[in-house]
């Protein structure tokens, strides 16, 4: 059953964004009439682009983009946010945090875009993320950073995107949008390192992004390339082996100009894939038959400028899309195969850039 949101004036997620122009992290409240507004919870500079909420919403961890730190709060009965732990990540540019919650007590990976490493930050017993203790430098010799005689060019450096964990399978999965990688390793027990496998070395130029796991079907993985604007429908076995089955555009047919995909969602049902355009402004939907394979089944525009990322309601009926140069996030109307409708709704946000429900 899905519980219902905090009543007025109480927070019912929080979002964050960049900087100069996002102070901090914002609490979304509903007013006596419905209306929703964001205002500051947390003053925090380093524009904080991605949160996590974890222990049952009584911790909200946030990644400081351009500060180069990671930081967790305390939430309490009311909302209200109090700095636990702050410390630096050791890397560049954090964009992207995966718990594991295998081990005791947990941990996260960071990872980094502005060097392409992922760092470790174990869990403390309080609740907050600890300073990283291990990293996993970036990948050499392989995929768009490598010429034929195995040396690195001057050129393609290493940008972590996002790393995330098999819901089933001992496996971890990072993007390298630089490098044109999708990374593996399986893991092991306790805090051991992972270990690297193969991987899957994709097409130069395609700038692996984001990618989601099917709910059901644990073979399927689909992935968004930010600079080919393209989605990958991938296969993946238990030993972590990596298959191209099939790349689709995640533009229209005939569409000339600029773009950057984004973000990518999956459907609770696993029947549809909701896939952001940037530039081109536009939610793209892919439609996913029974045995997982993806087609195009329209796109939607969002009514604002650079959709960076979105979030699916807990009830699964709207997507909250962050549209950071409108400094906006609009609410989509999710309802059966129909493609997403605006509602109506824009929140003002500065510099929006993430949505995360209590």
């Amino acid at each position: 059953m899905i519980p219902a949101p905090p009543p007025e004036g109480l927070p019912f997620a929080y979002a964050g964004g960049y900087a100069p122009q996002c102070g901090g992290i914002h609490a979304l409240v509903r007013d006596a009439d419905g209306r929703v507004h964001a205002r500051l919870a947390a003053a925090v500079p380093g524009s904080p682009t991605w949160l996590h909420l974890t222990d049952g919403g009584r911790r909200l961890h946030a990644l400081l983009e351009d500060g180069h730190e990671l930081a967790t709060f305390d939430v309490d009965a009311a909302g209200a946010l109090t700095l636990l732990s702050r410390h630096a990540t050791g890397g560049a540019l954090p964009v992207h945090l995966a718990l594991d919650a295998r081990v005791e007590g947990g941990h996260a990976w960071i990872a980094h875009y502005g060097d392409g490493s992922l760092r470790r930050a174990a869990i403390g017993a309080d609740g907050a993320l600890r300073a990283p203790d291990a990293v996993i430098a970036p990948r050499s010799g392989v995929g768009a950073a490598a010429t034929g005689n195995g040396t690195e060019t001057e050129t393609a450096a290493a940008h972590a995107h996002m790393a995330r964990f098999h819901p089933r399978w001992p496996l971890m999965l990072a993007t390298d949008l630089g490098r044109d990688l999708l990374r593996a390793w399986r893991l092991g027990t306790g805090m051991a390192e992972p270990v690297e496998l193969e991987g899957l070395v994709l097409p130069a130029g395609s700038g692996p992004r984001h990618f989601v796991f099917h709910p059901r079907n644990d073979g399927h993985v689909y992935l968004l390339n930010e600079q080919a604007n393209a989605l990958d429908w991938l296969g993946l076995d238990e030993a972590g082996r990596l298959t191209h089955r099939l790349r689709l555009s995640s533009l229209p047919a005939g569409f000339e100009g600029l773009s950057y995909a984004s973000d990518l969602l999956m459907a609770a049902d696993g029947r549809r894939l909701f896939a952001l355009n940037r530039l081109h402004d536009a939610i793209a939907v892919f439609d996913l038959d029974e045995a997982g394979r993806p087609a195009w089944g329209g796109e939607t525009w969002t009514q604002g400028s650079y959709p960076r990322s979105a979030t699916v309601s807990p009830d699964g009926r709207e997507l909250w899309v962050c549209l950071q140069r409108s400094h906006q996030i609009c609410v989509f109307e999710l309802e059966g195969t129909a493609l997403p409708r605006f509602d109506g709704r824009f929140i003002a946000m500065p510099g929006a850039a993430c949505v995360v429900f209590r």
